[in-house]
């Protein structure tokens, strides 16, 4: 590793004067948000009066994550159909015993109002999820549960960087309607693990010793192509964002076994590829026997080929834990990332500048 990138990730006052919009305490306080936000929605009073007979997760972004990964960990255990919508329309399949959780860290994402007027149209069993905004207001309106939390571990401000709010809320909705088994000492667990970690990949541990600092520096000149499987694929969206919106770096992400169908054909050409490209293996023994066989041939058709690749191992011990530990950990590469390119990670200029274009008229 460079000295240059290492020196950079390792002064303390240069990444202080570059995250002037307090990202990194954001990223270090997610331990934090979680125990937060299980306490108030453990206080949240929730009923649905009709059966639940499908969840509709709908939601964009950041806000969409807590469908996804919620989608994808609990695929064995969910009993029902959960679909994740991220535009402007609800599917015609909802019915009266469809659950619509509308989520919005702002409150004010225009795709989730349209699907939330239409729930509300449609008489849907609706809640809502928010730090207030124009959803809080219309759900409380026509008297529809909203679980509303206050973003005191989010100096940053940054929807994107305060997730252990929108995630822990819509586990703890489904929790109360027992549609997924959870409970506190699953949380404490989790707390206590990342609180852990936090120590391990904070910005005064030295590269040397530094999971994120080191897989920063790898990513800082490459093409990078995550890749996860089973009940990490829904977590695969929420550190792919964080590397473009928070790191300001191209990534992007495959899901196996769906990549061995079609990806393997489509790595040798063009050439740039073999220099620039960069495929990062999320690995955990918890993979089905199947899947553990396909990530080690992937990475011998990659070797062949003559692509790099890097496998990340992750260490939790169980499913939930390992999703919350892969976030946490890309959240730290995502902030080092920003440092290396010498760029603020807290601002989100283009996304701000298409929003201002998209709401201007003609």
């Amino acid at each position: 590793m460079g000295n240059g990138l290492t020196n950079r990730l390792d002064n303390q006052a240069d990444i202080n004067q570059i995250d002037s919009g307090n990202s990194f305490s954001s990223v270090r306080l997610l331990s934090n948000q979680i125990s937060q936000t299980w306490q108030e929605i453990s206080l949240f009073p929730l009923i649905v009066s009709a059966p639940v007979s499908s969840v509709y997760f709908c939601a964009m972004g950041g806000s969409a994550y807590a469908g996804r990964i919620i989608k994808s960990l609990f695929y064995n255990s969910l009993k029902i159909p959960v679909e994740i919508v991220d535009s402007y329309q609800l599917p015609q399949s909802v019915n009266k015993g469809s659950l619509i959780i509308c989520a919005s860290y702002s409150g004010d994402t225009e795709e989730t109002i349209s699907c939330c007027r239409q729930a509300l149209s449609k008489n849907l069993p609706l809640i809502g999820v928010s730090q207030g905004g124009q959803l809080t207001r219309l759900l409380k309106q026509n008297r529809k549960p909203v679980f509303n939390f206050t973003q005191k571990f989010n100096p940053s401000r940054q929807p994107r960087l305060g997730q252990g709010y929108m995630i822990v809320s819509q586990l703890g909705i489904l929790s109360k309607l027992r549609l997924i088994d959870l409970d506190d000492d699953d949380m404490d667990k989790i707390v206590v693990f990342l609180n852990k970690r936090n120590t391990q990949l904070d910005v005064k541990m030295a590269v040397s010793s530094n999971q994120a600092k080191k897989l920063a520096i790898i990513f800082s000149d490459k093409i990078v192509n995550l890749i996860a499987s089973e009940f990490l694929s829904g977590s695969l969206h929420a550190i792919r964002n964080p590397l473009n919106e928070t790191g300001k770096h191209f990534a992007n992400y495959f899901v196996l076994p769906e990549l061995n169908h079609h990806l393997l054909e489509g790595l040798e050409y063009p050439e740039i590829l073999r220099p620039n490209a960069l495929f990062a293996f999320i690995d955990t023994p918890f993979y089905s026997s199947p899947v553990k066989k396909r990530m080690a041939i992937t990475r011998e058709v990659l070797g062949k080929i003559g692509l790099k690749y890097l496998t990340v191992n992750l260490r939790g011990e169980s499913l939930l834990e390992e999703v919350f530990e892969l976030l946490q950990l890309f959240s730290f590469v995502s902030f080092y990332l920003a440092v290396l390119h010498r760029v603020n990670p807290t601002p989100v200029p283009w996304v701000d500048y298409f929003k201002k274009r998209l709401s201007a008229k003609g």
